[in-house]
């Protein structure tokens, strides 16, 4: 593995990584703690924090890696060599199916459905019920992934 490749796959593993954190923190700390207040504050504090995700310093590691991993897994399947490439395309799959796909398809729009509710309504405290479990049980997959991804990438390293 020569030294831009090893530089590439390192970046994409620390951002799938990261990435697995960040969900991971999220499945573990911040959904059940907001399951433990009203729903009425729930719902406009998880509003609040799908608004601020919209930001450079996020979006630069999650946009990034997810470039990352599309550039890293088509440069392993051109240029092929049967120790390593496998790790990366794997972990570079895993994350742009479980980390960007998943996010895009399946969280994001559930953040904008929440986001259009106003906190406190009938309609809002029945869409947190259903969000509060279904997001959180989708984003253990993607925290999940996020880090299989990682890991798997470092095998690739150790493997190259």
């Amino acid at each position: 593995m020569d030294g831009t490749l090893f530089a590439l796959t390192l970046a994409t593993a620390l951002g799938s990584i990261a990435m697995g954190g960040v969900f991971y923190g999220f499945s573990v700390l911040v959904m059940p703690g907001l399951a433990q207040v009203p729903a009425k504050d729930a719902t406009g504090v998880m509003q609040g924090i799908n608004r601020s995700a919209i930001t450079f310093r996020f979006l630069s590691v999650f946009m990034g890696t997810t470039v990352a991993s599309l550039g890293l897994g088509i440069w392993a399947l051109v240029d092929w060599h049967g120790d390593y490439s496998g790790f990366l395309v794997a972990g570079a799959a895993t994350y742009l199916v479980a980390g960007f796909m998943l996010t895009v398809g399946y969280h994001v729009p559930r953040n904008e459905a929440l986001d259009k509710v106003t906190a406190g309504t009938p309609e809002a405290d029945r869409m947190w019920a259903a969000y509060l479990v279904d997001w959180t049980r989708m984003n253990h997959v993607r925290g999940l992934a996020g880090i299989v991804a990682g890991g798997l990438l470092i095998a690739g390293i150790a493997a190259g």
